[in-house]
């Protein structure tokens, strides 16, 4: 009878010895199928606002951007991707293709725009500029260091600059 329980015991123990073996986690290295390479982990999410199509009302497009594209000139990149227009073909741009951005400078927390005459053309009546305006300053309000935004055309301030402060202008 004592064979069968020493037998028994170094069975159990046996037992219990694989499971606690097979359970231990053996560090092993991770190897991505892909390298990640630098310029991935530059990436930063944008959002940037046009006009819908067929509603007409402002909405949003997010964009993922290579980080280092907003190094110098941030304001300016984004106001690049604004003329250029919308990844989305349901969207159309607010501010007029040929519109080239002559100069943009902050000061005292007040972002200046300077755009060519041809930012003009899109200034038809008061709303449309209304619509133009709100996604500039929706797609500036991201860069926490600008509190309002001033638009010239040509050294000029436009007629309807609205939306002096941009934490008041909502979507």
């Amino acid at each position: 009878m004592q064979k069968w329980i020493i037998l028994f015991v170094i069975f159990i123990i046996l037992i219990l010895t694989t499971i606690i073996v097979l359970n231990v986690d053996i560090e092993t290295e991770y190897t991505p199928e892909t390298e990640i390479e630098e310029t991935e982990l530059r990436k930063t999410i944008i959002t940037l606002y046009f006009i819908n199509k067929d509603t007409k009302e402002m909405v949003k497009e997010s964009r993922l951007i290579d980080s280092k594209m907003l190094i110098i000139n941030p304001y300016e990149e984004v106001l690049k991707m604004l003329i250029s227009g919308p990844e989305n073909s349901n969207y159309e741009r607010a501010i007029p293709e040929n519109t080239r951005i002559l100069e943009t400078k902050l000061e005292n927390n007040c972002l200046v725009i300077n755009f060519s005459n041809e930012f003009s053309e899109g200034l038809t009546d008061e709303v449309q500029t209304e619509k133009i305006v709100n996604t500039i300053y929706q797609s500036l309000k991201e860069f926490t260091e600008i509190n309002s935004i001033k638009i010239l055309v040509e050294n000029q301030e436009i007629q309807n600059n609205s939306a002096e402060n941009l934490e008041n202008t909502e979507l």
